[in-house]
């Protein structure tokens, strides 16, 4: 493993204004007794980094300054804490990045992933866009070592993708993925995987990721020039289809998307809007549909599906990710992300 340095450069949200971001000289961390120390192999960029690096409202609420950022991520356990006997040296891992304390009601009912006293790794305690970083063991998921490092970061985002599908069903159904940013893509790329029937994608006018859509499978992919509801309609016999996800953010999407799904379908919301959105509550009503919120991924239900489809070997990943730089150029990420012309960005460390 080599000799572990005694400081690391890492990019730390250094300064209360807009990027605000510096790649500073930091001590390596040492894990506390619950803890493991990793090595980075590789960190993926997420829409929250780019909250983060925006400095929006919710980034100066959440995101103490000073912290290391970074929170999909993955690596080799270098180092572990005194009473953790889960792991050992040499263990390739992801991280979950929400750290339960699980004891709160939320966790003793199994949803440990939205715990009432949790944080959230690299956005309100150090992250991973460093070459070491802590983690709780428990939020050290072992990974197939087969799988390759670029691909092993975005487990988060994937997972993201899979739970959101599994709000409703998936296999053998109609399923529409409304908004196409990593996330979309991923749950498009899933939702073929776990044998859908039909997959309906929508954006509003990213060529690129529109085009890995269809390259990932999706049957239909459509855009701002299409009339997206009547589309969909006509596509499910007049029925609208069985499984709606919505991943955009846009008003307008989240509208369609109730439109659009069965009576007595599902719709699934993983997505943060700027402004409360004016909602159809009486399509809701009458339609008889199913609203679910997602957060992040089940402790451990999720995970345990996607290593299923990742060992599997029936996802492109390759597809969804990219690019990949090395972390140092962290700010031309964050620029590429502005312009849109990328799906998933890939950190490596090595």
């Amino acid at each position: 493993m080599g000799v572990i340095p005694d400081t690391m450069l890492a990019w730390v949200k250094a300064r209360d204004e807009e990027d605000g971001m510096e790649l500073i000289e930091c001590p390596v961390p040492s894990p506390s007794a619950d803890q493991v120390l990793v090595k980075t192999y590789a960190t993926s960029v997420c829409g929250t980094d780019l909250h983060i690096w925006k400095w929006d409202e919710w980034s100066q609420l959440e995101v103490p300054l000073n912290t290391i950022t970074g929170h999909e991520t993955c690596g080799v356990i270098v180092g572990l804490g005194e009473n953790v006997n889960s792991h050992s040296i040499g263990d390739f891992i992801a991280v979950e990045c929400h750290i339960a304390d699980w004891t709160c009601d939320r966790c003793l009912e199994g949803n440990a992933h939205i715990c009432e006293n949790g944080n959230i790794f690299g956005v309100n305690v150090n992250g991973a866009f460093a070459p070491y970083f802590v983690i709780d063991a428990a939020n050290a998921r072992s990974t197939p070592s087969d799988i390759p490092s670029i691909h092993a970061s975005v487990q988060d985002p994937l997972g993201n993708a899979i739970h959101t599908l599994m709000g409703g069903p998936v296999k053998d159904a109609t399923i529409a993925i409304h908004g196409l940013g990593p996330i979309g893509l991923f749950a498009v790329d899933a939702a073929r995987a776990m044998g859908a029937k039909k997959i309906i994608a929508t954006d509003w006018d990213n060529d690129y990721r529109m085009e890995i859509a269809k390259q990932l499978g999706a049957d239909i992919v459509l855009g701002k020039d299409d009339d997206i509801i009547s589309t969909i309609f006509a596509e499910t016999n007049g029925k609208g289809v069985d499984n709606s996800c919505e991943f955009s953010g846009a008003p307008l999407a989240l509208s369609n998307a109730i439109k659009s799904t069965r009576m007595g379908g599902v719709l699934n919301i993983l997505a943060v809007y700027g402004t409360d959105p004016i909602v159809p509550m009486n399509e809701i009503v009458f339609r008889y549909l199913k609203v679910n919120g997602i957060n992040g991924r089940k402790m451990w239900e999720t995970w345990d599906v996607m290593h299923e489809l990742l060992n599997e070997g029936n996802l492109q990943i390759e597809k969804v990710v990219t690019h990949s730089m090395p972390y140092a150029d962290l700010q031309s990420a964050i620029q590429l992300m502005l312009k849109g012309t990328c799906g998933k960005i890939v950190l490596t460390f090595e």
